[in-house]
């Protein structure tokens, strides 16, 4: 390959990477953490999952305060924390446990909160403590536990995420 076409294939990605990823101001009423999963609803209700990326307000700490602005990835490949009980095999859907703030195999005893975040991207057994997930990803996308229409601390409307 070129110079010139290994360039392009460069700035390409990057444009993918940028295009995956959406500022947002926190209006949980609560700190979050870079490294957390995180439900937002689209304008069309649906709760979509984000990787918080980095604090943009104070970008070397590691949390990210109410009314601070974050970066956010809504697609592509993040590793997340997991349940050392599960065992995830690749395309498995993968849910959230807003509780236990790890990823599991399915809704747990607190559904109203737990969310699929994607798609298991590489296999991972049940003693590792991450997995790796295509954020968004699967026939699963955009689920929710049994009572979908509550909201949590974790879950916002904003406007920022709309034409997700």
């Amino acid at each position: 390959m070129s110079a010139v076409g290994s360039t392009r294939e460069a700035e390409l990605r990057q444009n993918l990477a940028e295009s995956t990823r959406v500022e947002w101001t926190n209006d949980t009423g609560a700190a979050v953490s870079v490294g957390e999963v995180i439900a937002i609803a689209t304008k069309s209700g649906r709760r979509r999952a984000h990787f918080v990326v980095s604090n943009k307000t104070s970008p070397t700490s590691s949390t990210v305060a109410n009314g601070a602005v974050a970066l956010l990835q809504w697609r592509g490949r993040v590793s997340i924390p997991k349940n050392t009980s599960t065992a995830f095999t690749v395309a498995k859907t993968v849910w959230w446990d807003y509780s236990g703030d790890e990823a599991v195999a399915s809704a747990t005893a607190n559904t109203m909160n737990d969310f699929v975040v994607g798609s298991c991207a590489k296999a991972a057994a049940s003693t590792d403590t991450f997995v790796e997930v295509d954020l968004n990803e699967g026939p699963d996308e955009g689920s929710l536990g049994s009572s979908s229409s509550s909201s949590s601390s974790s879950s916002s409307s904003s406007s920022s995420t709309a034409a997700q």
